[in-house]
């Protein structure tokens, strides 16, 4: 009761409609999870001291042999998720051939669903499609710079385009890429955000096909702006390839959202596709 009478009478609830209270609760909960526990800050510690020992490591091997640093990186991510006390569980709607590159599109709730894919498509050679900001991080941002992930400038509409189009010269050596479409990690469990277009055009242009990808409970495990990482179990279902010869752009955006709805819960009510093309993360 004392905790209802909190969310009721504080800023979080003034800021949301009654109808909007289930939101405003989120928000609450989250916000009391800032105080970080001890457990968490020696999963963070453990993954920066991970991070700090690997990403030389990648970046040396990856001079010689990408594939080879990419399985470092993959031994990096195990690591990180036995650290955290996460496991996986993938469910797989359909056969996949890990020598036929695919463009991946998974929905975005948390920075554990990066670690969550690569232990799921463990077979796979995979490069992110990932926004510039992110090589503003300390020594992973490096990593990821020089390691053959595709990294997009969305303020630069040229640029952007070239990046993505360089992209297929990796595919095309068998190499297959992963997009998060909504760009960012959604606040809420039930929400999908707006389609960026550019995976969809790479896929299109390149002929490779998209596999959907739904991933459930991260978000729970570490929320968007917290700290404190939970131990717990993240659900991945990993569609069947959609073919892209003889489809259209909306027509393939319109499929893989309505499979990240069916799976990763999330609303069934349509949101506009953003129109502009220099979103093309």
């Amino acid at each position: 009761m004392g905790s209802t009478y909190l969310a009721l009478t504080s800023p979080v609830y003034d800021r949301y409609p009654p109808r909007d209270f289930h939101h405003a609760w989120q928000v609450r909960c989250e916000a009391d999870r800032e105080a970080v526990e001890p457990s968490s800050i020696l999963k963070l510690a453990f993954l920066g001291l991970n991070t700090l020992v690997t990403a030389p490591v990648v970046v040396a091997v990856a001079a010689l042999d990408q594939n080879r640093s990419y399985h470092v990186a993959q031994i990096w991510a195990r690591l990180n998720l036995l650290a955290f006390g996460v496991s996986v569980r993938t469910r797989r709607l359909a056969p996949l051939d890990p020598s036929q590159p695919y463009v991946f599109m998974s929905n975005h709730r948390s920075h554990l669903d990066v670690l969550a894919a690569m232990a799921a498509l463990e077979e796979f050679q995979l490069r992110w499609v990932a926004k510039k900001e992110l090589t503003n991080v300390p020594v992973f941002g490096w990593a990821l710079r020089h390691t053959g992930h595709v990294i997009i400038d969305r303020s630069n509409h040229e640029q952007a385009i070239a990046s993505l189009r360089a992209a297929r010269a990796q595919m095309l050596d068998g190499v297959s890429v992963i997009i998060f479409p909504e760009g960012t990690r959604a606040p809420t469990d039930d929400e999908l955000l707006p389609f960026k277009k550019g995976g969809f055009m790479l896929a299109l242009e390149t002929g490779f096909p998209v596999v959907p990808m739904a991933v459930r409970g991260s978000r729970r495990l570490l929320p968007k702006g917290s700290r404190s990482v939970a131990a717990g179990e993240i659900d991945l279902v990993i569609g069947a390839p959609i073919a892209v010869d003889r489809i259209d752009r909306d027509t393939l955006m319109a499929r893989v959202r309505e499979f990240m709805v069916v799976h990763a819960g999330a609303r069934p009510e349509p949101i506009p596709v953003r129109g502009l093309a220099t979103e093309a993360m």
